[in-house]
């Protein structure tokens, strides 16, 4: 199954082991372009035992409290906030302000981000990250990221990964292993979260395809 991944892909979806970094307590924070892919993550989460909550909770998940306690993962396409504006993959500057509260605010401890490339995306998805990042006042919060896409996609794949390493951002070889990594992080299971993440075969699949425009004209990767 990864071998056939791999060949719609391009490239290699196999990483080496990702050391977590020693985050001692706090909670998870992640703001997601694309919905299967905060669905996803949400899975690996409660799949590493940890209570999750979101404005989109799959099966086992809770609604997101009205303070943001808790690890809290947030689809950002979701209706509620795309009414009158662009959809987040289009347009990736309306997550800024929430990347910049989240490393603000100390009960967080890590922050988990998506980038989505293709046609019908922003441009430089990753680079509206990178600018966010270095708008934020603190960053306590240890910032882990996926990249959707590949090297065919007009963004390319390998330049967008490259500009969130400069930013400071750890980069997984999927948005399942971002998450587990992510749970690593926060002591849910440690090393062992990140080893059983999910195949990355149906990111890759996503990959593959262009991005098609929903009745909002937004990108419907994710």
């Amino acid at each position: 199954m990864l071998e056939a991944a791999e060949r719609v892909a391009g490239r290699s979806l196999r990483s080496d082991a990702i050391d977590p970094p020693a985050v001692r307590g706090g909670a998870i924070r992640g703001l997601f372009c694309g919905g299967t892919l905060c669905a996803e993550a949400q899975l690996v989460l409660l799949r590493a035992g940890l209570a999750v909550r979101s404005n989109v909770p799959v099966p086992g998940a809770r609604r997101a409290a009205r303070d943001g306690s808790g690890h809290l993962l947030l689809d950002l396409g979701e209706d509620a906030y795309t009414r009158g504006r662009p959809h987040p993959m289009i347009e990736p500057e309306l997550r800024a302000p929430r990347i910049v509260e989240a490393l603000a605010d100390p009960r967080v401890a890590v922050l988990l981000l998506d980038v989505v490339i293709g046609y019908g995306a922003h441009p430089d998805p990753a680079g509206a990250v990178a600018e966010a990042l270095a708008r934020a006042r603190r960053r306590r919060a240890f910032v882990v990221a996926s990249v959707t896409g590949t090297d065919a996609d007009p963004q390319g794949y390998a330049r967008q990964v490259a500009r969130l390493r400069e930013a400071g951002v750890r980069v997984a070889a999927s948005n399942a292993e971002a998450a587990a990594l992510a749970a690593a992080c926060v002591g849910a299971g440690a090393r062992a979260a990140v080893s059983r993440a999910e195949s990355p075969a149906p990111d890759a699949a996503r990959r593959s395809a262009a991005a098609r425009p929903d009745r909002r004209g937004a990108s419907r990767r994710g």
